[in-house]
């Protein structure tokens, strides 16, 4: 199969942060009421908008630069920019799927040189946030997310490989043609991924790239 293009999560793959929404929290001191809403998340008490909505109210009035100064204290995986060069040479799309935040994403995806990237995006208004969330990406819709993606570059999500660390990236792994899990943190991706890699650097990605592309 000629693949087309290669889709990415964003938090524990291309950052070394697993997750976007507890960084700024931990970095804004609210923490400990956040991580309630996401024991209720667990428990099913509330659905993934209500959690992210409630998530995301705990920031209302916060100035959106200081959003963006916790951002860029992220660290993203060395060898990111190397990979995605890699890739683009090789003639492929690149896309970055996250159910973290659109600060983040698109952020990572400008650093890269990622061509498209979904996520979920902070309401801004008068360069405050707003305390709002519009959810695009859910704890497992990643699949419907890929499919819509495909459509706009009008290509097939067979035609994609996809790389994953965590349950959320399930639907899109299972959608893809093939699957790459980068330090996976759950058995179940494991057991999905074709390939299995545990790394610091992305750049170890490329051989693996290479086989699956030849």
């Amino acid at each position: 199969m000629r693949y087309k293009a290669v889709v990415f999560d964003v938090d524990g793959v291309l950052t070394e942060i697993d997750s976007i929404w507890r960084f700024i929290h931990e970095k804004l001191g609210t923490w400990n009421i956040a991580k309630k809403y996401a024991e209720m998340f667990k428990r099913g008490e509330i659905d993934y908008v209500k959690w992210a909505e409630l998530d995301v109210s705990l920031w209302k009035d916060i100035p959106f630069h200081k959003i963006i100064e916790i951002i860029k204290e992220v660290k993203l995986r060395d060898g990111g920019k190397e990979l995605i060069r890699f890739l683009k040479i090789k003639g492929l799309k690149t896309i970055a799927i996250s159910a973290g935040l659109d600060v983040l994403t698109d952020y990572v995806a400008k650093i890269l040189g990622i061509d498209k990237a979904v996520s979920n995006r902070l309401i801004i208004s008068n360069n405050v946030l707003t305390g709002e969330v519009e959810v695009k990406v859910l704890y497992n819709n990643k699949d419907l997310v890929l499919k819509n993606v495909c459509e706009e570059l009008g290509i097939s999500p067979t035609e994609t490989i996809s790389v994953g660390d965590s349950e959320v990236d399930l639907p899109m792994m299972l959608k893809s043609g093939f699957s790459i899990a980068v330090n996976p943190t759950s058995e179940a991706v494991i057991k999905v991924a074709k390939r299995v890699l545990y790394l610091k650097d992305l750049r170890e990605l490329i051989p693996v790239f290479n086989e699956i592309l030849y």
